[in-house]
């Protein structure tokens, strides 16, 4: 375990060539409450759409999210689709300098229209022809370009025309050249243009269909685990197996990982991240099978997540040390909003409130226990340590934001927790978009900064009075002997 926390902190910076197919995923959030007089189907009353990258934009997006550099190339549309996929890239912190325009084909575009938490229909705008010689051309010359710069490269296959054997073979040699690690998240049957790879990681109805076989038990997974060996003449086969974990191949056997129990939500983007997981850990000098348990735990913290997300850094710092189900409660800022978008869709009632909590206190817990009387799920802000000290000052704040962020989280009322770094929630509150925003001390509430916020998004505002005496001021002065 020592040695995989070690690995884990050189993640920080490793940079990662991130090829495959790019994709647009477009969320429609909707309400149904009617059927169309024209045919007997729902109307979907659009509420809300959001995008986020998909394909090997999403591998990207987790190597950003997990401290790593990510470079990505791919190709785009001259369309707003990609215009769409570019501003999304930016917002997850993935550079897209390296992004080809192929003005003769569309960008990628996944549009899933939800209700009810419940995907409604999926509907798909591709072109999966073949890449045009001109465009394999700069293809190929970004790639000779970049590879010898890199720490690790991934290549992301969804078959949708970029990834030829010509353009894969000419990656895996300059990585073989370079002696730099290479993961491949394969498709299809014929794994042959995939050969030379360090890794490759299928799922298990993928290696069912290129070993041209059955698997059910064990058995017949290892056959065809041996076949895919062969096939790919890959160092290594990594077939993730959902709920019943990941077994790694190579040419001396197999080593099982099992799966880390979850309250699953949603598998999408799971393989998206235990492949960026595992090529930062490669790139960090990590053994192979040490890699893919890394990203075994960081695909386990993904699937209790709603739609295409990624696992942070700091979640899966916390796994490792074991902070679980703590960990469970603290979450990045765009996964809460999903999590709110979706209980609220079932009719949940949101509480939120913010803050420092920088000793935590008896006038805390009570004030949060009572703000989580007044609806069904409470979230809590809290300032980082950058903002608690723009807040309060230099000496503060005591305790640093991921400890304090973990004590609340252990306490029963608060059900989730999540970090920010602005001094103000406003961010947040547009989010999350509580039924009831709270807070706590000596306020009207007509005075709050966030009022007419909160209001504009359909909430109200409620202010829960201290306990007298009750601060963290206080408790601080007692310790340096300055009170009585």
């Amino acid at each position: 375990m020592e040695k995989t926390k070690k690995h884990f902190r050189e993640l920080a910076g490793k940079k990662v060539l991130v090829l495959g197919d790019l994709m647009l995923d477009e969320h429609i959030w909707s309400k149904v409450s009617r059927i169309s007089p024209e045919a007997p189907v729902p109307v979907a009353d659009v509420v809300k759409i959001t995008h986020v990258p998909g394909g090997c934009g999403n591998v990207a997006a987790n190597v950003a999210a997990l401290g790593g550099v990510p470079c990505l190339v791919g190709l785009l549309g001259r369309d707003s689709s990609g215009e769409k996929l570019v501003r999304a890239l930016e917002r997850q912190n993935v550079p897209t300098g390296n992004l080809i325009i192929d003005a003769n084909r569309p960008t990628i575009l996944k549009s899933r229209i939800i209700a009810a938490s419940q995907h409604v229909v999926r509907v798909d705008r591709e072109d999966r022809t073949i890449i045009s010689p001109a465009v394999t051309k700069k293809l190929i010359r970004k790639l000779r370009e970049l590879a010898p710069k890199m720490d690790a490269i991934v290549i992301s296959d969804y078959e949708k025309g970029t990834l030829t054997r010509e353009v894969c073979q000419v990656l895996i040699k300059l990585a073989r050249r370079y002696k730099k690690p290479l993961a491949i998240d394969p498709k299809g049957f014929d794994y042959s243009k995939y050969r030379g790879a360090t890794v490759i990681t299928p799922n298990l109805r993928e290696a069912a269909i290129a070993a041209r076989t059955v698997i059910f038990d064990d058995k017949s997974l290892s056959l065809a685990g041996k076949t895919l060996l062969k096939l790919a003449g890959a160092s290594y086969v990594l077939v993730t197996r959902g709920k019943d974990g990941m077994t790694l191949f190579d040419r001396r056997g197999s080593t099982y990982l099992p799966a880390i129990p979850r309250e699953v939500f949603d598998i999408t983007g799971a393989g998206d991240t235990v492949i960026a997981t595992l090529s930062l850990a490669l790139a960090a000098g990590a053994p192979t099978r040490e890699a893919a348990s890394l990203a075994n735990l960081a695909g386990s913290i993904v699937v209790g997540k709603i739609g295409t997300a990624v696992c942070t850094r700091e979640e899966l710092e916390l796994a490792l040390e074991g902070r679980e189900p703590v960990a469970r409660k603290i979450r990045a800022r765009n996964d809460l909003a999903a999590i709110a978008r979706n209980l609220k869709n079932e009719g949940a009632r949101i509480v939120f409130t913010n803050g420092c909590f920088d000793l935590l206190h008896l006038g805390h817990v009570r004030y949060l226990r009572e703000a989580k009387k007044l609806g069904d799920l409470l979230i809590v802000g809290v300032n980082s340590d950058d903002s608690v000290t723009a807040l309060k000052g230099p000496d503060r704040p005591y305790v640093s934001e991921l400890e304090r962020a973990e004590i609340l989280a252990s306490l029963e009322c608060v059900d989730f927790v999540t970090i920010f770094h602005e001094l103000r929630p406003d961010n947040l509150i547009k989010l999350v978009r509580p039924d009831i925003h709270v807070k706590g001390g000596d306020y009207k509430a007509a005075d709050l900064p966030e009022k007419k916020l909160v209001e504009s998004l359909g909430g109200q505002v409620t202010v829960i009075p201290p306990i007298k005496g009750r601060s963290t001021t206080n408790i601080v002065a007692k310790i340096l002997g300055k009170t009585k």
